[in-house]
């Protein structure tokens, strides 16, 4: 399943609980899904199956140990309760993701969730270009 779209300024409730439009839940079907705390303000959501395939990928890896205690040291096991809301545990709440509005991105393989300010569209713009070189520079080491 691909997540696509985008939507702006959705509410973390003050429990710390976000509800997942429609159109993004049904990827998220999965019993066990996993936030991940990528950068400052970002956090990554995703089911089993693409930490199965990430995983196989680091597996892959000549550094393989340190590359995977670095990628399982960021997850956090998560799930959505029967309102299609996350709850984000109180401390990726305190470190990661602080504020009350998210904008939720469908990236593909998992939804972002973008709490930094929107006021900065330059900024974004850049560090999404600047991540995906990395990205790319990473997959282009594992595979070869």
């Amino acid at each position: 399943m691909k997540f696509f779209g985008e939507f702006r300024g959705q509410l973390v409730d003050p429990k710390g609980r976000l509800t997942i439009p429609k159109s993004l839940r049904g990827g998220l079907g999965e019993p066990q899904i996993f936030l991940q705390t990528y950068a400052p303000g970002i956090l990554w959501v995703f089911p089993q199956s693409t930490l199965d395939d990430e995983v196989d990928r680091l597996k892959a890896a000549i550094d393989t140990h340190l590359e995977l205690e670095d990628f399982y040291r960021t997850l956090h096991p998560v799930s959505l309760d029967s309102q299609g809301r996350l709850l984000i545990p109180s401390h990726i709440r305190e470190s990661v993701a602080s504020g009350d509005k998210v904008h939720l991105i469908g990236a593909g393989q998992y939804i972002k969730l973008d709490f930094q300010s929107t006021d900065d569209k330059v900024h974004f713009a850049k560090g999404f270009r600047d991540k995906v070189d990395q990205s790319e520079q990473r997959r282009k080491a594992i595979d070869s």
